[in-house]
């Protein structure tokens, strides 16, 4: 049974709001990932987890917010990003278009770390004109048990972006895409130490293939599948509490 709030008719949600107010919105990036990392990891990430904890949990998917906060990787093409005021604009209205209809527990899975901000600051302005809302941001490499598959199998070569981890989980979910991508090994370790933030210029030059310290010849579709497991179970456990 599907859970895809896009494949269902309004008298369905209509129906499901009678039992359940529980929603899950997957948010991520349209922007570069180094060589071998696809463009839309971030949000087709986030997007395939969420499915799958729809469907483990009975709650219901809404389609994915696909751009965000990326103004640092525009110098690399491909990326489309959104300025943060813009960003906590169009999330503030889809999240109180959602509550307008009786959805109140809102479940945000975020695969992109320049939306954080952005996120919280859209929260705020939901919840100084709504005071029945409930807002959860989970970031599904931010999860312990996530984190420790990496740390054990990657080390340091996990890096900040373009990491081992999201490059296995893509790999994992969207394999036919990668036999298209063509493989770039060894890959030379970026600098470890920079300002921060980087204007968009800044960000090529100081990490001149669109990498942050990792070392994606290490990812693979087998990681992958272990670690969209792993980010599967724990955010289950997290909504199941």
């Amino acid at each position: 049974m599907t859970y895809n709030l896009a494949e269902k008719t309004w008298p369905m949600i209509e129906e499901y709001l009678k039992n359940k107010n529980s929603i899950l919105i997957p948010v991520g990036s349209t922007e570069q990932h180094g060589p071998n990392g696809l463009i839309g990891i971030d949000f087709l990430s986030a997007w395939e987890i969420a499915k799958k904890v729809g469907e483990l949990t009975a709650t219901l998917v809404s389609p994915p917010l696909c751009f965000g906060m990326a103004q640092h990787h525009m110098a690399f093409p491909g990326t489309m990003s959104l300025t943060p005021l813009t960003y906590i604009a169009v999330l503030s209205e889809l999240l109180q278009s959602l509550a307008k209809h009786g959805f109140r527990d809102f479940t945000l899975i975020n695969g992109h770390g320049g939306n954080i901000p952005s996120i919280n600051a859209a929260f705020s302005q939901v919840l100084s004109s709504d005071q029945d809302s409930h807002f959860r941001l989970i970031n599904w490499w931010h999860l312990a048990e996530v984190q420790a598959y990496e740390k054990q199998h990657f080390g340091d070569a996990n890096g900040f972006h373009a990491t081992c981890g999201e490059v296995s989980l893509i790999m994992h979910t969207h394999r036919d895409a990668y036999r298209e991508v063509p493989a770039h090994a060894p890959f030379a370790p970026t600098v470890r130490e920079y300002p921060w933030p980087l204007s968009p210029g800044q960000f090529r030059q100081t990490f001149p293939d669109g990498r942050m310290g990792s070392d994606p010849s290490l990812a693979s579709a087998q990681h992958g599948e272990k670690i969209f497991a792993i980010a599967v179970d724990a955010i289950c456990q997290k909504l199941r509490k």
